[in-house]
């Protein structure tokens, strides 16, 4: 397990994302994906992300903005802010309709959802990303949990990462049971899992920096709150 400071936090990597290994002209431009998570975003969270987002994609459009919380979407002067949100598919149970791809230069990235209500919810998030990852070619896939981070007995983060397979992110937006730093664990492949917990203030979201080169390679991740 390696976790960091609530700050900011840099892990530096030699070794292939075996998830990304495969390709050889991700088309990234700079080579860098950014995610931008909240939880439970207000008017004033949604400004300020309108703000930042303007300053960022003048210089990378490789931005997926991400809200795992509970509340609903919301949309400024009828532009939707959100790439994914939790309450999106709170309604919906047909396995095939419960994920969302977005592209960001060459790189398709899933995104799934994980909910305690959800009945063999490990089971269903592996069963999506699996199919997202082999028959979407998503060399990306992420999941929003409302799980929790750690339970005693009911499926959580930790749970979730480890008895994992094709997942690559988990953004916890489960703001009674949350940990503040990032987390990376071993899934069933023996690959890393990153675990970061969605911003839940409206003050503050939560960014993740992925520097990739064009064989797939990581550079760096960093985590940090802004």
């Amino acid at each position: 397990m390696i976790q960091g400071s609530m700050a900011t936090t840099a892990i530096l990597a030699l070794k292939p994302l075996k998830t990304l290994s495969a390709f050889t002209d991700l088309g990234l431009g700079s080579g860098k994906l950014i995610f931008l998570h909240t939880a439970n975003p207000d008017s004033q969270m949604d400004q300020k992300l309108t703000t930042h987002l303007a300053g960022i994609e003048s210089t990378n459009a490789n931005t997926i903005v991400l809200q795992a919380g509970q509340t609903n979407k919301q949309q400024k002067q009828g532009k939707q802010i959100y790439d994914y949100c939790m309450s999106e598919f709170h309604e919906t149970t047909a396995v095939t309709n419960s994920y969302k791809i977005i592209r960001k230069g060459n790189i398709h990235i899933g995104l799934i959802s994980a909910r305690p209500d959800e009945e063999d919810v490990i089971q269903k998030v592996n069963t999506l990303s699996s199919y997202l990852k082999n028959e979407k070619d998503c060399a990306i896939v992420v999941c929003l949990s409302q799980l929790g981070y750690k339970n005693k007995n009911t499926p959580d983060d930790i749970t979730l990462a480890k008895q994992s397979n094709h997942l690559d992110f988990i953004i916890g937006g489960n703001d009674q049971n949350v940990y503040p730093h990032p987390v990376i664990l071993l899934n069933q492949n023996n690959e890393e899992v990153i675990i970061h917990a969605a911003a839940n203030d409206s003050a503050t979201f939560g960014k993740i920096d992925l520097d990739i080169n064009e064989q797939g390679q990581k550079k760096y991740i960093s985590f940090s709150y802004c």
